[in-house]
């Protein structure tokens, strides 16, 4: 098995290095490096034949479309090399479990999609953010700024005027209802070349997502939910349960900005059972790291 981890980062080299010299040596790494900082900085110490640095980089402005766009890039790439399973991470990740234990976990997923999701229509408060247009979100404008403050106007302005997403997309093919996930999944060949088709042929639904609230949480579980792959996709039901329990691999404390972890939240990471904690810091997350590796054993 070909198996992909699909890194997404804007900062923090020192803390990439860590992560992927952490994960199974036999897999393979594509990244993405967000296109405001300097690749070169990112690529000391990671020249090796399985680690490729993907050349469509994106400004990766928090909370829009643009993060969907490096997911989709890194697909695309994956897809290309021939990988059997591909493994969402940010920059900050790290794992908690053995190289091997990660490894063996693949290997027997079979046709399984490790996504969670939520259906958002009924969800009450907890879909509220999602009804919001987000006018403009891509643009790497300053919350103060002159451009900044003109995109939050015009957000109020269509909340004053009661203009409203709906939690249902309408295509000419088919209507998708949205749900929620975290970024943090890990998704067979199947799913992702219809995740790449989708975002390159419908443009309906990328042009939804591109006025919404956290779509690096949503597309992804979108498409995989309204599709056929759904009945091998992890269904949460009822209420809206919190970001943590809708990820699948990655511990996350904190939301809507997980909390720099520290060696104070060792018992709490692992006692989540999960393959993966965010969010780790350099300098800051040493000694939780530390810690973590002392009981990583293969």
């Amino acid at each position: 098995m070909k198996l992909a981890f699909l890194i997404s980062t804007d900062k923090d080299a020192h803390q990439l290095r860590n992560l992927i010299y952490s994960l199974p040596d036999d897999a393979v790494f594509f990244i993405h490096i967000d296109s405001k900082r300097d690749l070169q900085h990112f690529k000391q110490d990671l020249l090796r034949e399985n680690i490729t640095f993907i050349n469509h980089r994106v400004n990766l402005v928090e909370g829009s479309i643009r993060e969907v766009e490096a997911q989709v890039e890194l697909l695309r790439a994956a897809l290309t090399d021939g990988a059997d399973r591909m493994v969402f991470l940010t920059g900050g990740d790290y794992p908690l479990w053995s190289k091997q234990r990660i490894s063996d976990y693949f290997a027997k997923a079979g046709d399984s999609e490790i996504i969670s999701g939520i259906a958002m229509p009924g969800q009450g408060r907890a879909a509220y953010p999602y009804t919001d247009f987000r006018p403009l979100a891509g643009k790497s404008w300053r919350m103060l700024s002159v451009k900044g403050q003109m995109r939050s106007g015009l957000k109020r302005m269509l909340n004053g005027l009661h203009i409203h997403k709906t939690l249902r997309i309408y295509c000419p093919e088919k209507t998708y209802t949205l749900y929620k996930g975290a970024s943090s999944w890990a998704i067979t060949p199947e799913l992702a070349r219809l995740i790449v088709k989708t975002w390159d042929d419908n443009e309906r639904l990328v042009t939804y997502f591109r006025t919404s609230y956290h779509p690096v949480e949503t597309f992804v579980q979108t498409v995989a939910f309204n599709s056929d792959q759904a009945p091998h996709c992890k269904l949460v039901k009822g209420r809206y349960p919190g970001i943590d329990a809708l990820s699948p691999l990655t511990f996350i404390d904190g939301y809507p900005n997980a909390k720099i972890l520290t060696e104070d939240d060792l018992a709490e990471v692992k006692c989540s059972g999960k393959m993966f904690c965010r969010k780790m810091v350099s300098k800051y997350s040493d000694g939780l790291r530390s810690l973590i590796d002392a009981e990583r054993e293969d």
